[in-house]
């Protein structure tokens, strides 16, 4: 059984749509970009792809502030293209229009909070305002997933607390932000995440789909 709840704020690749990026690849190509800004690879090793573009930003502020400005706009539209073109081979997951359309007609919120950029999600999900109240990806907070602003964002917009929602994503940062709020939290196998690692991480439910939350919602009182 679920706890009472108003509004459910999923992940976006791997728990909606087909997560079809290659991080490692992604990471390299912007690590081999950093580094022909005269930032050591050995500076940015411990970092993941979004830790690492606002490290070297912040190490070349301190040098020279237009240059990191110059950095970081280049660096995020590197990003861009490569997630716009990963998104153009991507599509929805199989049910998931079918589960947002049952949870509409719930009148249960719906949002979307998502490290990729605005313009790669809609080429997957055009129609996404259709089904969705509260869409963040990762241009519109300062701090994205594993922090929980990314999240109050959402909920802020849906005026739904954390205590009467529930996150549901295919990823460690997705349970990491879930737990940081006290959100009920289902980690869901159509990622690349293990149910044990989703576990370790704090999820109270994993499911193999996103979809497969439709018999709880179709038992909601």
């Amino acid at each position: 059984m679920l706890p009472p709840f108003d509004a459910i704020l999923f992940d976006y690749d791997g728990t909606l749509a087909v997560l079809n990026l290659d991080f490692a690849a992604m990471r390299q190509q912007l690590l081999a970009f950093t580094v022909t800004q005269g930032i050591a690879a050995s500076a940015l090793q411990d970092f993941d792809i979004l830790e690492m573009l606002t490290h070297a930003t912040g190490l070349l502020q301190q040098r020279q502030p237009a240059h990191a400005t110059r950095y970081a706009q280049a660096a995020e539209q590197l990003l861009r293209d490569i997630e716009v073109t990963a998104a153009q081979h991507s599509c929805l997951l199989p049910g998931v229009p079918e589960l947002l359309t049952a949870l509409q007609r719930a009148a249960i919120g719906v949002g979307i909070v998502t490290r990729n950029c605005d313009a790669a999600v809609r080429v997957t999900f055009p129609t996404l305002e259709t089904y969705c109240q509260a869409f963040v990806p990762r241009d519109r907070v300062t701090h994205v997933k594993p922090h929980p602003e990314h999240l109050t964002t959402a909920l802020d917009a849906l005026g739904v607390p954390p205590e009467r929602a529930l996150m549901v994503g295919d990823g460690a940062m997705d349970m990491q932000a879930g737990k940081a709020l006290g959100m009920f939290s289902i980690g869901v196998l159509s990622g690349t995440t293990s149910r044990a690692t989703l576990l370790a991480q704090g999820a109270d439910l994993v499911l193999p789909h996103a979809v497969d939350l439709l018999p709880y919602i179709q038992a909601r009182p």
